[in-house]
């Protein structure tokens, strides 16, 4: 199997446009939760929003003057990413080139903007409709891009970003594509702070938070020899489900331990999931207690308290697994009172040496289970 290598990185997020904000706010220990602006709703006046976005410096199109925001999140982290990695589409077929995006929620703004209208005054003019739809991020970045080989948009809850990006390593190690953009965007809107509130989303120091990032992912060999700067190897992994509710958190640590012990039983990192919910963390710490067994106690951090908790927060969570690889720094666990304290927990301070490999734990409700492994190139 074709080993995987992670070359650019595109991160959109409260911190900022661009990987350096990012990369430097975690390792600072800051937080990018502050008084909402655009999604404030009565009751809830906190969370990680993302600046304006310039549209005409990502889409080149004549597509720009309709595209939503979150499919221009998605976007804007496709070409950070394509940048950082020495815009390899350059010397790619497009037909080998491949984009895997996901997304828990889509275009949420326009959509209840759209049903709006469509109740008060019927259809109306349809030109929006085509924003409404799940892929259309995926359907905006492949026609800007150029890309017309395997393409994919997936949407699995709060673990959309990590399978992206498992299933685009899949491609690459497969031999299907030579180049894919995977990873993953949402946004945060006032009609999910309305639900958040009232479904008492909020706990543990964890806010509402938006983003985008996105990782080029390469044959290693392929990128060595164009001389592309490999910030780490992608483990494929397909990931698996555990018993729960359709609605509800795995309730089985057991179950989630058995996935996660091949994975972390020699990892140097590990990025919980972690955001402050009391069945999320209980039934990680368990299940990672249980996978790592007596005497393993890998550095441990969490870090959607700083840019905040969504559906693709997994894949922002990926970018910093592949910083923390690639730089020998791993950031503090932001608001990290409510982690268990039988861990090495990484707290106040950036933590410096050697990470050789980082699992990223990702859960969602329902029992999927979609961790994301790093190992160091070799």
């Amino acid at each position: 199997m074709t080993a995987v290598a992670v070359t650019g990185i595109g991160v959109v997020s409260a911190f900022g446009v661009g990987l350096t904000p990012f990369w430097d706010g975690l390792v600072a220990g800051q937080s990018a939760v502050r008084q909402l602006a655009r999604a404030r709703v009565p009751g809830v006046e906190l969370g990680a929003e993302v600046p304006a976005l310039d549209v005409r410096a990502f889409a080149q199109t004549p597509l720009a003057r309709r595209i939503d925001r979150t499919s221009l999140l998605a976007l804007a982290a496709c070409r950070l990413a394509l940048a950082d990695a020495g815009e390899p589409l350059a010397a790619v077929a497009p037909e080998r080139a491949s984009l895997v995006l996901g997304s828990a929620l889509g275009n949420l703004g326009e959509t209840e903007s759209f049903l709006d209208r469509l109740f008060e005054r019927g259809a109306g003019i349809p030109l929006v409709f085509p924003n409404l739809v799940m892929n259309a991020p995926l359907s905006y970045a492949s026609i800007e891009l150029g890309i017309t080989g395997p393409t994919a948009f997936l949407s699995e809850g709060e673990v959309s970003g990590e399978a992206a990006i498992a299933w685009g390593a899949g491609l690459v190690a497969d031999g299907i594509a030579d180049v894919c953009l995977a990873g993953g965007a949402d946004e945060l809107d006032g009609v999910l702070c309305e639900v958040l509130r009232d479904a008492r989303g909020f706990t543990g120091g964890t806010r509402p938070g938006e983003g985008a990032a996105v990782l080029i992912l390469e044959p290693q060999a392929r990128a060595e020899a164009r001389g592309a700067r490999v910030y780490a190897r992608v483990v494929p992994h397909a990931g698996f489900g555990v018993p729960s509710g359709v609605h509800r958190w795995p309730h089985d640590g057991a179950a989630v331990a058995a996935g996660l012990a091949p994975l972390v039983a020699d990892a140097d990192l590990i990025v919980a999931a972690a955001n402050g919910r009391a069945a999320l963390d209980r039934v990680e710490a368990a299940a990672l207690a249980q996978a790592l067994g007596p005497g393993r106690r890998p550095a441990v951090t969490a870090l959607r308290g700083a840019f905040g908790d969504f559906g693709c927060a997994g894949a922002l969570a990926t970018a910093a697994a592949a910083m923390a690889i690639a730089t020998g720094t791993i950031p503090p666990a932001a608001n990290a009172a409510h982690l268990d304290t039988r861990f090495d927990v990484v707290r106040g301070e950036a933590r410096r040496g050697r990470v050789r490999s980082a699992v990223v734990s990702a859960l969602a409700r329902g029992g999927l289970c979609r961790p994301i492994r790093l190992d160091a190139a070799a």
